[in-house]
């Protein structure tokens, strides 16, 4: 049975939909990694594209300000690591260097939480910046959306990938995806992969970063 791991902040529809299917691991809050993102799974490990194993982090990081926090946030694809490199943990530096993955250096340091992986070549984000780096990659399908409409208590807002991830042939939503503005493209977008998609309307759409398989 598969490992998911989650925060302990997550809905508790979310949760309780999980624990029936797959062996859950919830993420205890720790200040290390920063107020508001304590309990993010995405800045405790990284997983390396959609069939790859997870990477955790081997000790936490040197402050909990941005972007020393982010050094597990990176989005890894089949043959691609998107990352604020600098900051880039240096285990996930390593797996990706001996595949000879390409290395796309952007801004943003939390670009999984910012990214929402359909699959190794199919991704959804709505940075900008994250976009203008990646559309342009024949090998890559880039869905643009609206910013906003998701929740980071604490932030002015959140990102669509810290409040999913795909677990099986599922792109599971923590809170209720058709509240935000660009639900349609979405779900379209999840679908022309051949995924399902699921959502719990009983809540807003939250940032608890990201929802992750092992």
């Amino acid at each position: 049975m598969s490992r998911v791991f989650l925060s302990r902040h997550a809905g508790e529809p979310l949760k309780d939909y999980l624990a029936g299917l797959y062996t859950v691991e919830h993420i205890e809050d720790d200040p290390r990694y920063g107020s508001g993102v304590e309990a993010h799974a995405d800045l405790r490990m990284c997983k390396m594209g959609a069939a790859g194993p997870v990477l955790f982090q081997a000790e936490p990081p040197r402050s909990p300000a941005y972007p020393d926090n982010a050094a597990m946030c990176a989005l890894v694809l089949d043959g691609f690591l998107i990352h604020r490199l600098y900051v880039t943990a240096p285990s996930i530096l390593q797996y990706c260097r001996r595949r000879g993955f390409r290395e796309i250096n952007v801004r943003q340091g939390y670009t999984r939480c910012s990214c929402l992986p359909v699959d190794d070549r199919s991704l959804i984000t709505s940075d900008p910046g994250l976009y203008a780096a990646l559309k342009g990659l024949p090998s890559l399908s880039v869905l643009k959306i609206r910013e906003g409409g998701v929740l980071l208590p604490g932030f002015e807002t959140g990102f669509l990938g810290g409040a999913a991830g795909r677990v099986g042939d599922t792109v599971i939503f923590n809170g209720d995806l058709s509240a935000h503005p660009d639900c349609a493209a979405i779900q379209a977008f999840i679908a022309s992969r051949g995924l399902n998609v699921r959502y719990f309307p009983s809540f807003p759409l939250t940032d608890i970063g990201s929802v992750i398989e092992a």
